[in-house]
């Protein structure tokens, strides 16, 4: 595109591929009250870029008391001209709770003692290093090349933002953490050592309250489950009541691999929104999918995968760019003509001296190498992967904790999976239950709806030569079961409401087969059995649960 062709923002002056023109003007009044204030010439013919729109409803949220103060600390609009907006903004969660009281296992390659995590209070229980039990703290307290990836994960969910004056924290910024390394000095991460990590967990479980374990890392192996000493671990923590969150993998062409694999694991896979505060091009991200070699479906949920705020590792040369690159971009152009020769090594910038004297040059540059490195502050930057979508997860379900910490595994995949929405026209199976929805979790929470069933659905009693079903959905006023054994039949099978609404139905045994079925609530709405981790695509973006009798 030459600079003829090039469209310029009215408000931003930047060259951008298309305007915004068209309002809902009843809607979006106040976002346009908001703009004319800024900018009592602008017009809504004039136009407006997306960046710009973004920027304004940030500004709304803001004095809806949704957003900390900006201040000279919030770097809405950032050098390289994206909008990172905080997580917990992101993904629309309630601040009110943080994870407090609960604590978290983070089992990754490495960690450091980030500030984010220690300064205001250090809510590290236990860091240990798997690989070498007899490493001290004190190797923690210098950065490594294996610290990068744990740091990252573990400040995405769980850091307090001390380094941006509390702007990047996680949503579970108050809990209390245990972190695992397990990547050797070779740079591997091994099944022997993910298998010791796991195991340290059962040993020392209720030591430190650990109620929560996330896995932004896989075996390489693949295979049944029941073959798995990774999938056999974590299968046996949960049943001791600890959840564990795994990301699925970032390739949309490879297949799943434990933990992730396993029946209880809760695999994450990501979506991106684009960038923008409510975007509307929603898109999945480029995550692992499909079915396991024990026939389940994978992920179960989805969080946000991209445009993650994480920390850069303090005490790396890629630090001291992004502190030396922000120095120059703060600069007045004399300043920068003076300082640009002293930090332009730091700052990874290059240039002649007939370059030097071009200011508009070299903040181009700066501007260029800010974007390339995905630099969003001195401390900062964004990042992509499902090792950042799993982390929101697990910090959705420590708040879940926090409300009700006698919440089982089992009960926490209900609640997640019963108020997921799945992103319309996109394949069911890359999104399972769909995006995670933590408003409504935690109302779900509050609510405290938790029949406790003898069994989970379906149940096969043989005893009674019956299948039992339950659902719960304490807001229908009837529900029934329709399947393939019944001709789907809308209204055959009609299920009885029992305590705090749960449903359930008693068919007789059916002959040997497979057989798919759903619940239909009100007569309007069709839901998969959340119990039941068997399914297969229906068609229309969705799942039908399957039922295996065997004999």
């Amino acid at each position: 595109m030459n600079n003829e062709e090039k469209i310029i923002c009215p408000l931003c002056n930047d060259a951008v591929d298309k305007l915004l023109y068209r309002f809902h003007t009843e809607s979006e009044q106040v976002i346009l009250e908001k703009i004319k204030l800024h900018n009592p010439a602008w017009a809504n013919e004039d136009g407006i870029c997306s960046r710009c729109l973004d920027y304004f409803n940030t500004e709304i949220l803001l004095e809806q008391k949704m957003l900390p103060e900006i201040g000279p600390y919030f770097p809405v609009k950032s050098a390289d001209d994206f909008i990172i907006l905080p997580t917990p903004i992101r993904v629309n969660t309630n601040p009110k709770y943080s994870g407090k009281g609960v604590t978290i296992c983070f089992i990754d390659s490495g960690f450091y003692l980030h500030p984010d995590l220690v300064q205001n209070k250090n809510r590290i229980k236990k860091i240990v290093d798997i690989t070498n039990p007899k490493t001290t703290t004190k190797y923690f307290s210098q950065p490594h090349n294996a610290s990068w990836h744990g740091t990252m994960t573990s400040v995405v969910g769980a850091g307090d933002g001390y380094l941006s004056n509390g702007l990047y924290k996680g949503i579970a910024s108050d809990a209390s953490l245990v972190l695992l390394k397990v990547m050797n000095e070779d740079g591997k991460i091994t099944t022997e050592n993910i298998t010791k990590a796991l195991q340290w967990v059962k040993s020392n479980h209720s030591k430190y309250d650990i109620r929560l374990v996330n896995m932004s890392l896989g075996d390489d192996a693949t295979g049944l489950w029941a073959n798995s000493e990774v999938d056999l671990l974590a299968e046996e923590l949960i049943a001791k009541g600890i959840t564990i969150v795994a990301a699925a993998g970032n390739d949309d062409k490879a297949s799943i691999k434990p933990p992730a694999n396993s029946p209880n694991v809760i695999a994450v896979g990501g979506w991106d929104d684009n960038n923008c505060l409510n975007g509307k091009e929603n898109k999945l991200y480029h995550s692992s999918y499909g079915k396991t070699d024990d026939e389940l479906y994978k992920p179960e949920l989805i969080a946000n995968a991209i445009w993650i705020a994480a920390p850069i590792l303090p005490g790396t040369p890629a630090q001291e760019a992004a502190v030396a690159l922000y120095e120059l971009h703060q600069c007045s152009d004399p300043e920068l003509q003076e300082k640009i020769c002293t930090l332009c090594v730091k700052a990874g910038i290059s240039y002649n001296e007939t370059e030097k004297k071009d200011v508009t040059f070299i903040r181009q540059q700066i501007a260029d190498r800010i974007q390339q490195c995905k630099y969003i502050s001195p401390h900062y930057m964004h990042v992509d992967g499902t090792s950042f979508a799993a982390p929101i997860v697990t910090a959705v379900i420590a708040q879940l904790l926090e409300i009700n910490p006698h919440l089982t595994p089992a009960q926490i995949r209900t609640i997640l999976f019963s108020t997921a929405k799945r992103l319309p026209g996109l394949p069911a199976e890359q999104q399972g239950y769909g995006i995670i929805h933590p408003g409504k979790a935690i109302i779900k929470t509050l609510q405290n709806f938790f029949s406790m069933k003898q069994h989970t659905s379906p149940f096969i009693n043989k005893r009674k030569k019956a299948i039992e079903f339950y659902i719960q959905n304490p807001c229908a006023s009837h529900i029934s079961l329709a399947g393939s054994f019944n001709h789907w039949a809308h209204d055959a099978l009609l299920m009885e409401p029992t305590k705090n609404g749960l449903w359930k139905i008693e068919i007789p045994m059916l002959p040997k087969g497979t057989y798919q079925y759903k619940f239909f609530v009100d007569d309007k709405i069709w839901l998969e059995d959340i119990d039941n981790p068997y399914r297969q695509p229906d068609g229309l973006n969705g799942f039908n649960s399957l039922l295996m009798i065997e004999n």
